[in-house]
């Protein structure tokens, strides 16, 4: 097929002879590349470069059943944890010769379902997602056309699909425990539970069960659920927690975001953290070592969770059996924003005049309906 030059389009033929490999090696360097030597990677990718030589993908795919694409949906890219993950994934995938296909859902399980079923129509050989949650249809139709499925960021599927990811409870609860044991008593929890997240869900209960354990019971009003995870609705939430309850002295995040916002806003009334409060995130993005102070949170391993599913996607897709859980480390990370339970100062320590409680108490009128 001559090309919008006139040239002859390459060939793999061309591609390999160029590299000085055989014919299978060169497609096996393309489409196998974990099975091939990095210095014969190197010399048919550079072959590949020189020939502009592209792949006719649709023939492939028509000749083997295989588009050799990925679909993943993902809830959101705004949070730091779902990017890196993604990037990870992206790349195992890349080096293992699929092509990825991305969506966020914004946390609606219908629109997750339309993006399922148009990553269906594009013929891809897999599928990630993300939790534990889905709309009614969606995991029926993946079984219908027998793609390979696995799902990330739980450890477990009630549904009989493979996951990967750490136990959301259990690590909200093992943080809990840590501020009990630094003596605090009187919580308040942010949580972005108000729109369907399963993870964010299996965190509240941490704190929950932990707390009740210790028979200590959170009133509604030191709850707040946003829509979200964004330090905005942390700022917000933390006006109207301060409110309604002024004695509170750790505040939980199911997110960094949510954990960064209310830091802000605590500046912003003079409250020094962790003197008066203690705060503590979940995730441990960039941002949380380098605010101030650094943020007491936890790890979600998100890179290794996407290079796992990435692995044994493929697997599946080979037609081998994979593990149906796989629970990863959610490490607590403890940095400035935490400390033992403290007399609470009449004013900052940087001799700042603090915000009034009736002051608050107006802010949080208007933060209210924002939330």
């Amino acid at each position: 097929m001559a090309s919008r030059a006139g040239s002859i389009r390459p060939r793999l033929v061309d591609v390999a002879r160029l590299a000085g490999v055989s014919l299978a090696t060169a497609s096996r360097a393309l489409n196998q590349p974990e099975i091939v030597r990095p210095a014969i990677r190197e010399r048919v990718q550079e072959a590949v470069m020189t020939l502009a030589y592209s792949p006719d993908r649709m023939a492939k795919a028509l000749s083997s059943g295989k588009s050799r694409i990925i679909g993943a949906i993902v809830p959101t890219l705004g949070n730091a944890v779902f990017a890196h993950g993604v990037e990870a994934l992206q790349e195992r995938l890349g080096e293992r010769g699929y092509t990825l296909l991305l969506s966020n859902s914004q946390y609606d399980p219908e629109r997750e379902l339309r993006q399922v079923g148009a990553f269906l129509e594009q013929g891809v050989d897999g599928m990630v997602l993300v939790g534990d949650l889905f709309a009614p249809e969606v995991l029926p139709l993946i079984k219908r056309r027998g793609v390979p499925l696995v799902t990330t960021y739980v450890c477990a599927s009630r549904h009989g699909i493979p996951a990967i990811g750490i136990d959301n409870s259990r690590a909200t609860r093992e943080t809990t425990e840590y501020l009990l044991g630094l003596g605090h008593r009187r919580f308040a929890i942010v949580a972005n539970t108000a729109l369907p997240n399963d993870r964010s869900q299996a965190r509240l209960e941490g704190m929950l069960s932990a707390l009740s354990d210790h028979g200590i019971h959170v009133a509604p009003n030191s709850i707040v659920e946003v829509t979200l995870p964004t330090i905005a609705n942390g700022r917000r939430a933390f006006v109207t927690l301060l409110s309604a309850n002024p004695r509170l002295t750790a505040i939980l995040c199911t997110t960094d975001a949510l954990a960064v916002g209310a830091l802000a806003e605590a500046r912003n009334l003079g409250i020094r953290v962790p003197t008066d409060l203690s705060v503590v995130g979940f995730d441990d993005v960039e941002i949380a070592a380098e605010v101030d102070p650094p943020l007491t949170t936890v790890n979600v391993p998100a890179a290794e969770i996407s290079r796992l599913a990435a692995d044994r996607l493929v697997s599946a897709i080979a037609g081998n059996s994979v593990p149906m859980m796989t629970q990863l480390a959610a490490r607590l990370i403890i940095r400035g924003s935490t400390d033992r339970v403290r007399r609470r100062r009449s004013t900052p320590l940087d001799g700042s005049k603090p915000v009034s409680r009736s002051r608050i108490g107006e802010m949080s009128k208007g933060i209210r309906r924002m939330l």
